[in-house]
Formats: C-alpha cells, sequence, structure tokens
C-alpha cells in the first residue's frame, strides 16, 4: 500500500493545497508554520477518522481563515488497485466516498468500512475514542515531537503487533514460531478464563462460577428461611399452650370464685333484707303498745312508697324494653360500619404490604451492593496484610543504619589494602614457600601481616608490610565492621542496603495501600450490614407469601399509583373510623346509662322486696299486737336474728376470704367484666395462632430444613468443582506462558536482523548491533544498542541517538510488514531528526536510501530540506518502478 496523491481544501491554513507523493522520497520542505504538521495530520485522520466523527478531532481541521467545511481526497494504490478517497468533515453530516479503477464506488460506512478493510483494521475511530487516534500507524506516522519516543513501548496494536509477528514468522528460518494451533489454544484459554474472571482476577458477573455462588447463597438464605419456619411455628404452638392454660384457669378458677363471691354479696343483702324487718318485729313486741301507730304511720308510708315504686318499675320496664329495641338497631349499624372500615383496612393492608415489598426490594439491592464492596476492600486488605506480614520489619533508620556500616567496612577494607605489601614471582629455579605454603613463578599474592619466606632451603627471609602498628589496628577494624554488617544483615533479613532499602519501600507501599483501604471502608455504612441484609429476607418472604395469599383484585402495580390508594384509603379510614369512634362513644354512653337504670331497677326490686317484707311484718306484728307479746315469741325472735347475724357473718367470712384470694380492691362484678374481654381477646388470639400453625405446617418444616439442607451441601460440592476447574485453567495458562517464554528469542531474532542493517548504514562501523527482548503477553520489549560490547538502554541514549535509532527500528518494521502490504508502506517522519548533527546526515540519508531499496515509501517532512538534497538525488535517479508518479518528489510549503 502506498500514497499516490493528496488534495487538501479548507484544512487549516491550506485554502487548495495538492501534491504528488514519490514512489520512493517525498521531500516537504518550509518553514515553521507552514502547514507541514497540519498535512501529517490531514492526511492521518483521513485515513483513519470516521468522517462523521465530532469533536475536538474535526475541530482541529478548521480554517479560521477560510469559509467552508474541510475536505480531504487522497489516492492511494492498495490490494492491486488505485483507490481514490474523499472525505468531508462536517460532524454527523459529513460523508466519505471511496472509489477504484474498476467501477466500484462506496460512500457512507461502506465506505469507511473497506477503507478499514483495506488498511488492515477493523474499523474506523469513532469522535467519542479520539484519544485511540494516535495508536493507529504509530510506527508509520512520526509526528513532530515524537520521533525520540520507543514505538515498541506503545500498545502492542499500535504497531501492528500480529501481522508482524505473522510476517516473522514467514521471514525467518527455524520453522512456525506461533504455530494456529498454539494460538487456537491461547485464544481458547483467554476464552475459557474470560468467561470466568474479569481482567483484575475477580469472578466475572454471569459466569458459571459467579451462578454457582448465587445459588449457594441463595440456597444459605432458603436453609436460613427453613430454619426460621420452623422456629415460628415451634413458637406458635407454644404459644396455643400457654393460652390454653389462662383459657381453663379463667374457665375453672377465677370465674367460679367470683360468681360465688357475687353470689354471697346478693345473699347478703338479702338475709340483711330479711332481718330487719326481724329486728323491727322484736322492737314492735317490746313497745307494742308505743309504737303502735307508729307501725300504722309506716305501713302507710311504706305501702304509698311501694306504689310510686311500683309505678316507676312498670316505666323504667317499658322505657328499657324500647331502649334495648333501639340498642339493637344501633349495634347492627356499627356491625355493618365496623365490616365496611375492615374492608378498607383490609384493602390498604394490601396496598401497604406491596409498597412495603418494594421497599425492602430497594433496600436489598443498596445492602448487598454495600457488601459486596464491602467483601472486596476485606479480600485486598487481608492480601496486604498477608503481604506486608510476610516482610521483615525494616524501618528507614535501620536501612540508614546497614549502609553507614557497610560504607565503614568499605573504608576499613580500603585503608587494610592500602597498607598491604605485595609480592610476585617472576622467575625462579628454587622451591619457594610464603607462611608454609608454595608458590609458582608467575603467581602473586597480597599480604597484610609480618610473614616468612622461604626461598629454597638455606634462605629464609621476614616480609613486613607497611603501617606498623596501624595493620592491626586496622585489620581489627575491619573485622568488627564486618562483624556489625553480619550482625545487621542477619537482624534485617537482607544480603544488603540495597535489599533492606527495597523491602522498606515496599513496606510503606504497603501500609499507604493498606490505609486508603480503611479510608474507602469508612465510607461504606458495615456496621450490621450482614444482619440487615439476613433480617430483610425473612420480611421480604412474608410479604410476598401474604401478597401471594391476597385475593384482592384491581390494585395496581405501579409504585406512584399504590401511593396515591394508600392516601386515598388513609384518609376514608380515618373519616370512617372518626364516625364509628362517635357512634360507639354514643353507644357506650347509652350502655353506661342502661346500666346506671338497670341498678337503679334492682335497687327498685330490691327496695321493693324489702318494703314488700317490711309491710308483711308490719301487717302480721300489727295482727300481733291485737294480742298480748307472749315471751316466747320473743325469744324466737332473738334465736332468728342471732341465726340470721351468723349466717352473715360466715357469708362476709367467706366473701373475705375470696377477696384476699384473688388480691385487689376491684369489685366481683368489674372482675368478670374484664375475665370476659380477656377470655375474648384469648379466643380472638388463639384463631390466629391456630391458622398460623395450620399455615407454617401446610409443608413438613423439618422435612423443608433437611431439603434446604441437602440443596446447601450440594451447591457447595459444584462451586469446589467449579473452582478447581478455573484454577487448573490458570495453570494451564501459566506453563503455556513459560512455554512461549523460552520461545521468545524467535520473534525478536529475525526483527533484529532487519534492523541491524539500517543501523550498519547508520553507524559505518559495523560493530553496533540492536539488542530486543520479546514476552508472548507483552511483546517486544528491552530494546538496546550493543556498542564496544557494552548494551545501553534506548531510554539512555542522546536524544540525537535515540531519533535515529528509532528511525531504523521503524524502517525496519515498515520492510517487515510490507508483504502483508502488496510489498509497500508509507513511512512518515515529521521534523524526525532535529537533533541529528551535521556529520551524521549523510549516514542517516544512507539509512533511508536503504529503506527506499526495499521498497518503503518515505514522507520526509523538514525544516531544512536541503539537508537531504543527496538521498533525492538519488531517488530521482533510480530507475522507475511505474509509470505512475516518479520516484523522488520535492515539495515546498509558504505561510
Amino acid at each position: 500500500m502506498h500514497l499516490l496523491s493528496c488534495r487538501l481544501q479548507r484544512v487549516r491554513q491550506h485554502l487548495d493545497l495538492q501534491l504528488s507523493f514519490g514512489r520512493q522520497l517525498t521531500l516537504v520542505g518550509g518553514v515553521n508554520e507552514s502547514g507541514k504538521s497540519t498535512l501529517v495530520e490531514a492526511l492521518h485522520k483521513t485515513l483513519f477518522l470516521r468522517s462523521t466523527a465530532t469533536g475536538r478531532g474535526v475541530e482541529e481541521l478548521r480554517s479560521r481563515t477560510h469559509g467552508g467545511l474541510p475536505e480531504v481526497e487522497l489516492c492511494f494504490a492498495a490490494q492491486g488497485e488505485r483507490w481514490t478517497l474523499r472525505k468531508r468533515f462536517a460532524g454527523a453530516g459529513g460523508t466519505c466516498q471511496l472509489s477504484n479503477q474498476k467501477g466500484q464506488a462506496l460512500s457512507g460506512p461502506a465506505a469507511e468500512d473497506e477503507l478499514a478493510r483495506l488498511l488492515g483494521l477493523e474499523g474506523p475511530i469513532e469522535g467519542r475514542r479520539i484519544a485511540q487516534l494516535p495508536e493507529r500507524w504509530a510506527h508509520l506516522w512520526v509526528r513532530q515531537g515524537d520521533a525520540g519516543f520507543n514505538p515498541l513501548e506503545g500498545k502492542p496494536e499500535s504497531y501492528d503487533y500480529e501481522r508482524l509477528l505473522q510476517q516473522l514468522q514467514s521471514k525467518t528460518d527455524l520453522g512456525t514460531l506461533q504455530s494456529p494451533l498454539d494460538r487456537q489454544v491461547v485464544e481458547q484459554l483467554q476464552q475459557r478464563l474470560g468467561q470466568v474472571f474479569t481482567p483484575t482476577g475477580r469472578v466475572k458477573a454471569g459466569s458459571a462460577l459467579a451462578q454457582v455462588l448465587q445459588r449457594e447463597q441463595e440456597c444459605l438464605e432458603d436453609l436460613n428461611g427453613a430454619k426460621q419456619q420452623l422456629l415460628e411455628l415451634e413458637q406458635a404452638m407454644e404459644r396455643l399452650g400457654a393460652i390454653a392454660e389462662r383459657l381453663h384457669c379463667i374457665d375453672q378458677d377465677l370465674r367460679p370464685a367470683l360468681l360465688r363471691e357475687r353470689e354471697l354479696e346478693q345473699q347478703q343483702q338479702l338475709l340483711q333484707a330479711e332481718l330487719e324487718p326481724v329486728l323491727l318485729q322484736r322492737q314492735t313486741l317490746e313497745q307494742q303498745q308505743k309504737q303502735q301507730q307508729e307501725l300504722k304511720r309506716t305501713q302507710q308510708e311504706q305501702q304509698q312508697e311501694q306504689l310510686r315504686l311500683q309505678q316507676q318499675l312498670k316505666q323504667a320496664l317499658e322505657q328499657d324494653a324500647l331502649k334495648t329495641e333501639q340498642q339493637q338497631k344501633q349495634e347492627q349499624q356499627i356491625a355493618a360500619a365496623q365490616q365496611q372500615l375492615q374492608t378498607l383496612r383490609t384493602r390498604q393492608e394490601g396496598v401497604r404490604q406491596r409498597l412495603d415489598l418494594l421497599q425492602l426490594r430497594r433496600e436489598r439491592q443498596q445492602l448487598e451492593a454495600h457488601q459486596q464492596e464491602m467483601n472486596r476492600l476485606q479480600s485486598e486488605a487481608n492480601r496486604l496484610k498477608q503481604t506486608l506480614s510476610q516482610l521483615p520489619p525494616i524501618d528507614a533508620e535501620q536501612v540508614r543504619g546497614l549502609r553507614r556500616a557497610e560504607q565503614a567496612l568499605a573504608q576499613a577494607q580500603a585503608r587494610l589494602e592500602a597498607m598491604a605489601t605485595s609480592i610476585e614471582v617472576l622467575q625462579s629455579d628454587q622451591a619457594i614457600t610464603l607462611a608454609d605454603e608454595a608458590i609458582q613463578a608467575g603467581e602473586k599474592r597480597q599480604l597484610n601481616s609480618i610473614t616468612e619466606l622461604q626461598v629454597g632451603a638455606g634462605v629464609r627471609l621476614r616480609v613486613s608490610p607497611g603501617g606498623g602498628d596501624a595493620l592491626p589496628q586496622a585489620q581489627a577494624q575491619l573485622e568488627r565492621c564486618r562483624q556489625d554488617c553480619e550482625r545487621l544483615t542477619q537482624q534485617l533479613g537482607a544480603v544488603n542496603s540495597e535489599a533492606a532499602e527495597a523491602i522498606e519501600q515496599q513496606r510503606r507501599s504497603l501500609e499507604r495501600d493498606l490505609s486508603d483501604l480503611r479510608s474507602a471502608a469508612k465510607a461504606i455504612p458495615w456496621s450490621g450490614l450482614s444482619e440487615r441484609l439476613s433480617a430483610l429476607l425473612p420480611r421480604q418472604q412474608d410479604l410476598e407469601q401474604a401478597i401471594s395469599l391476597d385475593r384482592q383484585e384491581g390494585l395496581p402495580s405501579d409504585p406512584t399509583a399504590l401511593e396515591e390508594l394508600d392516601t386515598q384509603l388513609r384518609q376514608t379510614i380515618q373519616q370512617q373510623s372518626s364516625a364509628l369512634d362517635q357512634q360507639l362513644q354514643q353507644h357506650q354512653q347509652q350502655r353506661q346509662q342502661e346500666q346506671a337504670q338497670s341498678r337503679q331497677l334492682e335497687q327498685c326490686r330490691n327496695r321493693l322486696e324489702q318494703l314488700a317484707g317490711s309491710l308483711a311484718m308490719v301487717e302480721q306484728r300489727l295482727q300481733q299486737e291485737s294480742t298480748p307479746a307472749s315471751v316466747e315469741q320473743l325469744q324466737r325472735l332473738e334465736q332468728d336474728v342471732k341465726e340470721r347475724r351468723a349466717a352473715l357473718a360466715a357469708m362476709e367470712s367467706e366473701r373475705k376470704t375470696l377477696q384476699q384470694q384473688r388480691q385487689g380492691s376491684v369489685g366481683a362484678l368489674q372482675l368478670l367484666e374484664q375475665l370476659n374481654q380477656e377470655k375474648e381477646l384469648l379466643l380472638n388470639e388463639r384463631g390466629q395462632n391456630e391458622q398460623r400453625c395450620a399455615s407454617l405446617g401446610a409443608q413438613n418444616p423439618s422435612a423443608q430444613l433437611e431439603l434446604a439442607q441437602a440443596r446447601w451441601e450440594n451447591v457447595q460440592q459444584e462451586r469446589q468443582t467449579q473452582e478447581r476447574e478455573a484454577n487448573a485453567l490458570q495453570l494451564l495458562q501459566e506453563h503455556f506462558h513459560q512455554a512461549q517464554a523460552e520461545l521468545a528469542n524467535r520473534y525478536s531474532e529475525p526483527l533484529c536482523s532487519a534492523l541491524n542493517p539500517y543501523l550498519g548504514a547508520l553507524l559505518p562501523t559495523g560493530a553496533e548491533k540492536a539488542l530486543l527482548a520479546f514476552n508472548p503477553k507483552h511483546g517486544f520489549q528491552q530494546l538496546q544498542l550493543l556498542q564496544d560490547s557494552q548494551a545501553y538502554d534506548f531510554a539512555r541514549l542522546s536524544g540525537g541517538m535515540r531519533e535515529q535509532f528509532a528511525g531504523a527500528l521503524r524502517l525496519a518494521m515498515a520492510e517487515v510488514l510490507m508483504g502483508a502490504y502488496d510489498g509497500a508502506l508509507p513511512l512518515v517522519f515529521d521534523d524526525a531528526f532535529t537533533n541529528t548533527d551535521r556529520q551524521r546526515l549523510d549516514p542517516l540519508q544512507a539509512m533511508l536510501q536503504r529503506g527506499m531499496e526495499q521498497g518503503i515509501q518515505i514522507i520526509l517532512l523538514s525544516c531544512h530540506p536541503e539537508d537531504y538534497q543527496n538521498v533525492l538525488g538519488w531517488a530521482q535517479k533510480s530507475p522507475l518502478q511505474s509509470l505512475e508518479g516518479a520516484n523522488g518528489v520535492e515539495v515546498t510549503l509558504s505561510r
């Protein structure tokens, strides 16, 4: 693929710029701000940016001096055809047209897709992904200021990584570097691992493992729900037993005692009423004559009172019958109102249950999100703590202490070596021993202490090194320093100060990360999070069960409609409740009045009974007073009074005993009413608990618990199986990457072989070579220049050398990649060699000339085109390879 010509209209400072590209070299010259970089940027965006893109990428092409929208026409050759591309950048209204010599014409998205296919890409860059635009063909498009960057340091996609590997495989003599089967294994491993884990190593949502974990959580929740249901059933049954015991106590113990007490009270009143006439008769017998007139007067008064009370009793009975009929009608009305109110409350309860269920679901989702985030932070914190616990406890002061000890040891060693004496045997025909150890000719020894030297059998020499008395001190100082260093390294668990400093920096980084995690965890309301989440599930299940049992129809499902219906029902219930309360209050008042009237009637009847007895007694006494009183009759009266008072005393004693047993000052009648009310409440509660037991026991809770336990255990086994399979895939991928790493040099050697001839042209000494490493996972790395047996990293080279080395690498990459693009590729240099000195210009042009000889189309933009006239002349003189265009073209731009 190579460029033929282009035309820029209304692109920044260019109103209408047309130029043709040389097949081998296009030299574009011009001063600063003449539009050279604009030309490079416009060509790049025409090839790789979608015409309908919006935003900064398109605004940068707009002209501030010429009206209209930017348009670019580009002619190029690809796949044996001549293509013409026209793009008009107008935001959403932009257009793209692509045609060839065979008459094929495409427009819009179809043209964009075909262009991407010709360029070997998946598709054009969208406006929202403008940040990815510089990565397209970054190894072939050198922008101003980027020439000194290593093209291999970017993402693998930015330098056509996959095609580069394919071409290197096709060029090497070592066989297939990565077979289709290897690639298929890698893709399948990545695909299967991608189905289970996210790029960060976490379990992927929706994967089989995630689903198993979710089912395990659901089974655990079902197990807890079954336990809770069994517990609620047991509690309901215990409450039923307690209610039965209380009802038995009321019916068999409390109520009979109160009835007996009430009976005694009535009997006391009757006996007391009967006793009064007897006493009166006795007094009458004693004063018969004196009180006869009084008795007649009393008889008359009592008869009048009896008549009056009988009339009142008759009227009261008539009124009581009338009020009883009215009360029945009122009770029917109250019952109807209560039934209507109960219906409304039941409907409101259904509405509230649905609103509560919606709220519970929202609250549960929020708590689950908090719980997941908290679990992630806790897991990361545990990992950091474990890593921190594995590192020796080293601080900065200890590192400085070890470094001072190492410096002291080095100084002591240097001092001792300065005092030492060296002996070298140049030649000897006799045996020589030094400190009873033989040395040969050519050997050299260094002496740090007084040593005996023997030559042959008759010569013995004593050799003393310099320093005098300071030598033993230096040796002792060296030994102390060595012991201090060994003690500190053993204490810190590090081989030297560099290792200790690395451990200390790692500990500080881990502690800082752990502090950040604690800060992040404080922002989560973690207190009681699991308990609140566990407590929500039974409530949600109860609500869902209650809603499923609810047979109400016509209830909306929309939360807003439910809220409005709940408000309407609450207002209606409040109004009807107020009206019902008023009716009940009036009914209660009427009942109180009836009770008061009943008590008055009872008193009236009692009084009539007393009056009847009294009148009978009075009549009897009046009849008896007509005869003389007898002692015998008086004694009988006394005995009768005594017996009646004894009966009253016995009744009073029994009644007090009963009062003491029940404890309290409340009357028996009131207590009876309270017991009746309590009994009614207990019966209602018993019915509710029986219904709850029937509901909870509809399915055997114990069997449900065992079933939930079995399901949970089965899911646990399934989760363990999934985890083992995922771990096995990770281990297999790790071994596969290790095996691929052993073949890494098979990728780097072919690329270095293509790069070294360019370095040979650039550095004529021939001793310089390129070194490159390859990692199957991360691509090409560690670009170095081997010079005088010394390897220099790319980043350590000078600015000019980095530009030239990177240019040679780009030429080599283009040469390798040409096979995938019809044997040609354009390579654009925009002021790429500004730091190159004058002495390197000729070798640089020789390097560019080699690239052109290999078929690379070079487009060179420079403020000093005169520096490249030699290579331009060579291109212009070289024989034409096609009838379309020249091999070398020079263009000069002006402001």
